[in-house]
C-alpha cells in the first residue's frame, strides 16, 4: 500500500527551496510543471507528519530526483488562512515525469520505512492533488538561491481570462516584484497557473525569511504600482491569501538540501 501519497505528491520549483529554474530557461514551451498534494490533517498530528518527512520522506523524494524524474521536492505547512495544512510538492518537466517520480519516491519510502511507514489517512481527513504550470519568476542573487527560505505567501484567484493576467504579469508586475527582490525584502516571487485539479487558476507567490518580511515587501510592492497597473478584479472574481512555512526540501543537481 502506498501510504505517504495517494496518487502523486509533488510541488514547487519556482525557486522554492531546491528547485531553482533560471528565468532565461522559462520560455512557455519549456516551463516545468508543479503538482501539490494537499491534506487536511489533525493539527495535533502535524508534528509527527513533519518528523516522518524529515526522517524518511526527504530521502525518498531525493531518490526520484536522482533518477531524473523530479527537479525538486519538499513540503510546506499552513501558518495562516488555509485549511489544507500539509502540502507536499515536487517539480518536473511534465505530468508524466511527475507521476514516474512519485512511483520512484513511493518505492524508496516503502523500502526504507517498512512496517514503520506513516499512513496519512490515520492523521488526515481529506486529500487532493493539483497540477500547475510554472510561470516566469524573479531572479535572486546567488546567495539567496542557496539559502533555505522559510516562509511563503500565496495569493490565489479565480480568473476568467488567464491570458490577460499573464500579459499583465510579464509586461508590468514582474518588474515590480523584481525590484522588491533586488531590495532584499523578498527572496523570490512568481506565479503558477492551474492546469488540473483546482478552481484557483492563478496563484502568485512571495517568499522571504518570515511573514513580517513578506508583509514589508508587500507594502513596497503595492506602493510601487502606478495608475496603469493591471487590475486583476477586471478578469478575476474570488480571491484568497494563505501563509505557509517550508520544511526541508530535496534538491536537484547543483542545489543544496534546504
Amino acid at each position: 500500500m502506498l501510504r505517504r501519497f495517494v496518487m502523486f505528491a509533488v510541488a514547487a520549483a519556482f525557486i522554492w527551496p531546491g528547485a531553482a529554474v533560471a528565468q532565461e530557461d522559462m520560455a512557455e514551451e519549456t516551463q516545468p510543471m508543479l503538482m501539490i498534494s494537499s491534506w487536511k490533517c489533525d493539527f495535533g498530528d502535524v508534528e509527527a507528519i513533519g518528523a516522518d518527512w524529515e526522517a524518511m520522506g526527504v530521502a525518498a523524494a531525493q531518490a526520484a530526483i536522482d533518477a531524473g524524474h523530479w527537479q525538486g521536492a519538499g513540503v510546506f505547512y499552513h501558518d495562516w488562512a488555509d485549511e489544507w495544512n500539509v502540502n507536499f510538492w515536487a517539480v518536473g518537466e511534465n505530468e508524466a515525469h511527475l507521476m514516474e517520480g512519485q512511483d520512484a519516491s513511493n518505492d524508496a519510502y516503502a523500502a526504507a520505512a517498512g512496517d514503520a511507514a506513516l499512513n496519512l489517512w490515520d492523521h488526515c481527513s481529506e486529500h487532493r492533488d493539483s497540477f500547475y504550470q510554472l510561470g516566469p519568476g524573479t531572479e535572486g542573487s546567488a546567495e539567496q538561491e542557496n539559502e533555505s527560505n522559510d516562509s511563503m505567501a500565496v495569493s490565489s484567484w479565480k480568473c476568467t481570462d488567464v491570458g490577460t493576467v499573464y500579459e499583465g504579469w510579464m509586461d508590468y508586475t514582474l518588474a515590480k516584484a523584481q525590484a522588491v527582490v533586488d531590495a532584499g525584502q523578498w527572496d523570490d516571487a512568481g506565479v503558477f497557473f492551474h492546469t488540473w485539479g483546482s478552481e484557483w487558476n492563478v496563484n502568485f507567490y512571495y517568499i522571504a525569511d518570515d511573514i513580517p518580511s513578506i508583509l514589508a515587501g508587500w507594502d513596497t510592492f503595492i506602493g510601487s504600482m502606478d495608475d496603469d497597473a493591471p487590475d486583476l478584479t477586471e478578469v478575476c472574481s474570488d480571491h484568497k491569501d494563505g501563509f505557509y512555512a517550508f520544511g526541508t526540501s530535496a534538491e536537484g543537481p547543483g542545489g543544496e538540501e534546504g
